[in-house]
């Protein structure tokens, strides 16, 4: 059964786009990020960034079991989240959930949920509901 209204789709926190993607992180950015860690930028460096990017100017956030260094894999709920989302940098902030996006698709694949040529969501009722509740308690 189909859904006929065309969502607006909010970050649901599936984590897709943080598994396709590395991050690249101005300099400023980096020691705003190690800093609020609490290490300088070499030792962010060389825990967090990857060693194969030869940027002076930026770096790439380093991947670790398939995805971005700080994805938090909690599996409760579907529901993953940044260790670092409260100062994340700019790429990570510019980043727009929809329901045209491969990745977010591929996180609806968990809610037993697909999106139809018409770019409407697709599944159960009951699925449909239970991923909408579940939006619902994002904003609470």
């Amino acid at each position: 059964m189909e859904d006929t209204s065309r969502d607006i789709l909010p970050c649901f926190r599936c984590g897709a786009c943080c598994t396709k993607y590395q991050v690249c992180v101005k300099t400023s950015e980096a020691i705003e990020i190690a800093n609020k860690l609490g290490l300088d930028l070499k030792t962010f460096q060389q825990q967090f960034t990857d060693p194969r990017w030869p940027g002076v100017d930026n770096f790439l956030i380093r991947h670790q079991n398939g995805a971005c260094i700080f994805l938090d894999r909690s599996n409760k709920d579907k529901l993953t989240g940044c260790r670092i989302h409260a100062f994340r940098p700019e790429d990570c902030r510019a980043w727009t959930p929809d329901l045209d996006r491969r990745e977010c698709r591929q996180g609806l694949k968990d809610w037993g949920l697909s999106v139809n040529p018409a770019g409407e969501l697709q599944g159960s009722p009951a699925d449909i509901q239970r991923f909408r509740l579940f939006l619902q308690s994002l904003k609470e």
